[in-house]
């Protein structure tokens, strides 16, 4: 196989197959009481819907009551086909098996021992043709699968429709062929794409053909003769559908590269597994789209979630789609409001037929689904898990409803719901307190039983975590201008002097679990003494994890800074928590260094620089006036201490006569001091 058609082609069957993942909401920022309101489409419809729907308007009402026939040993579906007696036949892989439903009982219609079977059709005189993952096309009838026609320079046909003539157009690859009759084939149509994936034949005789691998819709009017009536912003049309007045629907899905591992669907001649069922791939970007009778193109719903699979129109001219994780079909109405109108146990929803006698068939694992009712008095409407992201009590549950239900709630510590949760609360026909017990998780339930016109929306769950501490795992505090902090634990050298700044910069680190809004008090004592003191104003609110502390009024010592983290804001005065740790100490210090017995002999500078916490930065000196101080070394070679000895020799900074030599000293707060000495 071409490489190119290789990726496309784990496109089609990876779009098949995959399940999304499960996500959970999780709530903000903990503030007291908080509420999970489910309100809109998304939100009611995260959980299990068994005969209801939720429309765009963030109603639930009823929906498809579903039947559920499942198709022994078969993992996917691919094909479905209602025949005239009301029997359905569904093809599936592995082994290309054809399941025939009738009366809620599936039985083996025929095995073409191939992968799949990916396209069914019945011509005028009744008989049934299956399109499969090679190039063989094969008659079916009961409990016989003939082979009908090798199709030339082939490997895969996807799409198999019949014509009015007694022949059929096969989407092979990256072609579309003619199939008489007796099986003959011939090549009607080639495209630079991959794989031509799906077909539809108007009433009109033209020709409509969806390609994965650029996403285009073609439109044949005759042998050869071509238009792109579609580039759409995808990878791939995998259906198309006709409805009333000439218009056209396709199904369309942006996977966002190529699948980096996909499921081998070619096996050695000797070998006959199936397509993986195992996830590859995230899901796709499904959109439907519709095309009236001038081809002008209407982009109806989308979801950024998932991929769609199937796609069915009711004599009405509304869309049905069947997507490629969760299990759900959808309708969208003119306006664009989108509604759910049934979710599968299963992953997907692969095959749809909407009218007089509505199914759906489901993959991993092959489930046929007759639609038995609209609602009915065993619809249950079940939220998704909600998460309040710790152990929490539950408040009043209230809905808005309109005729009667019956509104149950479970609670639990686990994500998924399991024997360790609670039994369902006494159902409730009025907002009530929730009877559940504490927990992390809640979900909520509806029954229909009394009254299956009934009709649901806005559901609240008020609830309160618990209080976990603040904890205060780290204080930091310097005064600026100090450099105590470098690389490798070296600090720098460099020609420019300490900036002097009173300011202290405090900062620190806090675990707050459950999110709270947290108050800061900052208080600092002399080291050595017991007496702590406010750093703030009594009026003043601190929410910041940092701030800036002007001591300027203090005397210069060593200093520790207690940091206290309180959820006073967030919870009532008895169930608010609080925690204080303090800092290593910090320097403060606002006065200059001396300069004792300053002097200059010949050419000789000594002093002496004395500071009361030290130690002494750097020493300087400036001639006549000059602003270019020039550093001088300590007596011992190092400034290390809080006094230190200068005996520097000037004779390379000195002019010849008199000068006058200015003496700067620092420590390492960056407090200064100068003093001017006469050279003779």
């Amino acid at each position: 196989m071409r490489n190119s058609s290789l990726v496309s082609l784990r496109h089609l069957v990876v779009g098949a197959l995959f399940l999304a993942p499960l996500v959970f909401d999780r709530p903000a920022a903990a503030v007291g009481t908080r509420t999970f309101t489910l309100d809109t489409l998304e939100r009611l419809s995260g959980g299990e819907l068994k005969g209801v729907s939720v429309g765009a308007d963030g109603v639930v009402r009823a929906g498809w009551t579903l039947g559920n026939v499942p198709l022994p040993d078969a993992s996917a579906v691919f094909s479905a086909l209602a025949l005239a007696d009301g029997s359905v036949l569904v093809g599936t892989s592995p082994n290309g098996k054809v399941f025939k439903v009738a009366g809620d009982v599936a039985s083996v219609f025929a095995e073409t021992k191939e992968i799949a079977v990916t396209s069914l059709v019945v011509d005028a005189k009744g008989n049934v043709f299956a399109a499969t993952l090679s190039n063989k096309l094969y008659k079916l009838t009961q409990g016989k699968a003939e082979l009908f026609a090798t199709l030339p320079e082939t490997e895969h046909v996807w799409a198999l429709v019949a014509d009015k003539k007694g022949g059929f157009f096969a989407a092979a690859d990256g072609k579309v062929l003619r199939v008489e009759a007796n099986g003959t084939a011939s090549v009607y149509w080639k495209s630079d794409e991959p794989h031509i994936v799906s077909l539809v034949l108007s009433e009109s005789g033209d020709l409509y053909a969806g390609s994965s691998g650029k996403g285009i819709l073609y439109k044949l009017t005759g042998p050869g003769r071509v238009q792109v009536l579609y580039d759409f912003p995808g990878d791939e049309v995998k259906q198309l559908a006709l409805g009333p007045n000439a218009t056209l629907f396709a199904i369309v899905n942006d996977y966002g590269g190529d699948p980096p591992d996909g499921p081998r669907t070619r096996p050695s001649p000797r070998s006959q597994p199936g397509p993986a069922t195992a996830p590859r791939i995230k899901p796709g970007k499904g959109a439907l789209y519709r095309f009236d009778a001038a081809g002008r193109p209407e982009k109806l719903m989308h979801h950024d979630e998932f991929h769609y699979l199937a796609v069915a129109v009711d004599p009405t001219g509304a869309p049905f789609v069947g997507t490629g994780a969760e299990g759900r079909v959808y309708t969208v109405d003119d306006a664009h409001a989108v509604s759910l109108v049934a979710d599968a146990d299963e992953r997907q929803v692969s095959a749809l037929a909407v009218g007089p006698k509505s199914f759906a068939v489901s993959s991993d694992p092959a489930v046929f689904h007759r639609v038995l009712q609209q609602g009915g008095p065993d619809s249950v409407w079940t939220s998704k898990v909600l998460d309040a992201g710790l152990r929490a009590r539950f408040g009043h549950l209230s809905w808005r409803a309109t005729g009667a239900l019956e509104v149950s709630t479970r609670s639990g510590n686990s994500a998924t719901a399991d024997n360790t949760w609670s039994t369902w609360s006494a159902p409730l026909v009025l907002a009530a307190p929730i009877q559940s017990p504490p927990g992390r998780f809640i979900q909520v339930r509806a029954r229909w039983g009394r009254d299956p016109g009934a009709t649901l929306a806005d559901v609240t769950v008020p609830f309160l975590t618990d209080n976990l501490r603040p904890v205060v795992t780290e204080v930091r505090a310097s005064q600026k201008g100090v450099v105590r902090d470098a690389r490798e634990g070296i600090i720098s050298s460099g020609t420019e002097a300490p900036k002097h700044d009173s300011t202290v910069r405090i900062t620190w680190k806090v675990d707050n679990a459950d999110q709270d809004a947290l108050r800061y008090r900052l208080q600092f004592r002399r080291d050595g003494q017991p007496l702590w003191r406010d750093v703030l104003r009594p009026e003043e609110v601190l929410t910041k994890t940092e701030y800036d502390w002007d001591t300027t009024a203090l005397p210069e010592g060593k200093y520790r800074i207690r940091v206290e983290a309180s959820d006073e804001a967030a919870n009532p005065p008895e169930g608010s928590q609080r925690h204080a740790l303090e800092s290593e100490p910090v320097l403060v210090d606002n006065t200059p260094p001396l300069l004792q017995g300053l002097s200059v002999t010949g050419r000789r500078l000594k002093v002496r620089v004395v500071d009361g916490l030290g130690p002494i930065a750097r020493v300087e000196v400036a001639i006549n006036g000059k602003t270019d101080f020039r550093p001088v070394g300590a007596a011992d070679g190092l400034f290390d201490t809080a006094d230190e000895q200068v005996d520097a020799d000037l004779s390379s900074l000195l002019p010849s006569g008199p000068a006058i030599v200015a003496v700067r000293a620092f420590d390492l707060a960056g407090n200064a001091v100068v003093q001017e000495i006469e050279a003779k």
